[in-house]
């Protein structure tokens, strides 16, 4: 079973992986060890929504300044200015907080929400990098679930495939599960895999709601020109077992 009308990644290797395509509309967790891959991964989502398909976009960062964003987009021939320009993108930089927007501060005197964003580009497609975000913020339980619950249904409700990127201290395929893997409609995981001396990057589909996926552990890749998964490879480190 497939979902109607897909979103495409436009990533290598994994649109065959999560069965087509993520389902419109749909919120799906990319979760990983640091340095993984996990906001390489979401902003290829981004970018390739922009340029292959046609769907505008939003990054939301809370951990870094939309300068760099673009520095490190571009190390891969990604040119986001040339999106924004084209008013097919937006960089929103600014953390949620109580359960609100931020909205304009000295802090950020010029900064734009994430509901003026989605209108203004007409988004189709939003990254929150990082949703760690919410347990800073939040710091009981219950807080932290219905305000990432609030987040999840603004985003559904304005018609956007988001993507939102999380921490996994596990540095291996093993999962510590958290209330957002069973909040989201779909749940990626990024990871390390030894093999002998060496490390080598894994990507596995978990679930994706609706979709019949290919839940085998398969390698990846960082290359000049973004993430690649090789769908039909089996990783070395299980290759020898």
């Amino acid at each position: 079973m497939a979902a109607m009308n897909p979103v495409k990644t436009g990533i290598p290797g994994v649109d065959e992986m999560v069965g087509g395509g993520l389902p419109r509309s749909s919120v799906v967790i990319v979760s990983g060890s640091p340095g993984i891959g996990k906001s390489n991964f979401a902003m290829q989502y981004i970018y390739n929504g922009i340029t292959q398909y046609n769907e505008p976009g939003i990054y939301l960062t809370v951990e870094d300044q939309p300068e760099n964003v673009k520095a490190y987009a571009k190390a891969f021939g990604w040119d986001l200015d040339k999106c924004e320009k084209d008013n097919m993108l937006a960089i929103v930089s600014q953390p949620i907080y109580g359960g609100q927007e931020l909205k304009k501060s000295k802090e950020y005197p010029s900064g734009e929400t994430l509901g003026e964003a989605i209108k203004r580009i007409n988004a189709q497609r939003i990254v929150l990098d990082s949703v760690t975000l919410f347990k800073y913020l939040f710091k009981d339980e219950m807080s932290r679930r219905v305000n990432l619950l609030n987040f999840i249904k603004q985003v559904k409700d304005a018609g956007c495939t988001t993507m939102l990127v999380a921490e996994q201290h596990e540095s291996s395929g093993n999962i510590a599960y958290l209330d957002e893997h069973f909040i989201a409609d779909g749940l990626l995981m990024l990871f390390w895999s030894q093999h002998k001396e060496k490390n080598e990057r894994c990507f596995r589909v978990v679930k994706i709601r609706g979709n019949k996926i290919n839940p085998d552990i398969r390698p990846m890749e960082i290359t000049d020109k973004g993430i690649v998964v090789y769908p039909t490879q089996v990783p070395l480190s299980l290759a020898e077992r």
